[in-house]
C-alpha cells in the first residue's frame, strides 16, 4: 500500500445524471453524459464491449468520470500535460490539452504532492485506456476526499446483487450537510449501502486501525443483519475489490482507503 494519506478527505461533488439521445431514429446512438465518481482501481478494471465500443464499469456505460487523489508526477510537453494521480486504491495517467490562454499548472498550483478533484473523458488511444482531463483543480478542503468515496459506495452494485443506488439529494454547494440517499433500489438485501457504511464506520472507530479489523469480527457483526456469513463475505469481497477496503497486516484484517 502506497503512503496516500486516506486520512485527509471528505466533502465531495456531486454526480450528474444528464443523458440523452437524438430522436432522428434508431440509428442514432445514445450519448451517455452522466459523471460517474469512480476510485482509479475501478477505471483500472474498465471493460471494453469491443474495439471503439463503449467502456463498461459494473456492467453500465461509462464516459465521464470524475475521481480525488495526490499528483504524483507531472510531464508538461508543449501539446499537453499528463499527470500521475494516485488515491490510495492505485494510480494512473491523466493527460490534460490546455488551451493557449489556460494558466499553467504552477500558476493554478497543481504541482507534485497536491490532492486534485479530476473530471475527465475516458477514451481509447491506440487500443489503450486513457483519461483525458476537462477539468483539475486543487482540493483546498480534505472534507472532499471523504465524501468523494462514499459518492463512490452509492453507486458501487452490493455484494448481493447488481443494483445500483442512486444519491437522490446531494449539493456540491452544501457539502457540510448530511447527504440525502435512496437504497430502496440495492441490488439483494435492502440497505445494502447503509450496511457498507456501518463496515467502514466499524473499521474506522476500532482502536487499532494500524492493524486492521478481522474479518471474522466483521463478520460476526453482521451476519445477523443480513442475512449470514456468507452475505457478509461477499460483501467484504465487494469492497474490497472495489477499492473500498484493503488487507492490512494480512489478507485476514481489512482497513479504508479513506
Amino acid at each position: 500500500m502506497s503512503n496516500y494519506n486516506r486520512n485527509q478527505g471528505q466533502g465531495g461533488q456531486g454526480y450528474i445524471t444528464d443523458s440523452f439521445s437524438s430522436d432522428a431514429g434508431p440509428t442514432k446512438k445514445i450519448v451517455n453524459h452522466t459523471l460517474r465518481p469512480v476510485t482509479i482501481k475501478q477505471l483500472q478494471k474498465v471493460q471494453q464491449t469491443y474495439s471503439d465500443g463503449d467502456f463498461k464499469i459494473d456492467g453500465h456505460p461509462l464516459v465521464q468520470v470524475t475521481f480525488v487523489g495526490v499528483v504524483r508526477g507531472v510531464n508538461r510537453q508543449s501539446t499537453h500535460h499528463t499527470y500521475i494521480i494516485e488515491d490510495g486504491t492505485g494510480s494512473i495517467d491523466a493527460k490534460n490539452f490546455p488551451s493557449d490562454d489556460e494558466d499553467s499548472p504552477d500558476t493554478n498550483g497543481i504541482v507534485e504532492g497536491v490532492y486534485v478533484r479530476v473530471v475527465g473523458v475516458v477514451r481509447s488511444f491506440n487500443n489503450k485506456f486513457a483519461i483525458t482531463i476537462i477539468s483539475i483543480r486543487a482540493i483546498h478542503d480534505m472534507n472532499e476526499i471523504t465524501y468523494h468515496h462514499l459518492e463512490v459506495m452509492l453507486l458501487h452494485p452490493s455484494g448481493s446483487g447488481s443494483g445500483m443506488v442512486g444519491v437522490t439529494s446531494t449539493s456540491h454547494n452544501n457539502y457540510d450537510q448530511p447527504m440525502t440517499t435512496s437504497t430502496g433500489n440495492v441490488g439483494g438485501a435492502g440497505g445494502g449501502t447503509e450496511i457498507r457504511e456501518q463496515i467502514v464506520s466499524m473499521i474506522h472507530s476500532h482502536p487499532d486501525r494500524t492493524t486492521g479489523v478481522h474479518r471474522q469480527e466483521i463478520i460476526n457483526a453482521f451476519a445477523p443483519i443480513i442475512g449470514g456469513s456468507d452475505a457478509v463475505r461477499a460483501m467484504l469481497d465487494t469492497m474490497v475489490d472495489g477499492g473500498f477496503l484493503f488487507e492490512g497486516d494480512d489478507e485476514d484484517h481489512l482497513m479504508t482507503t479513506y
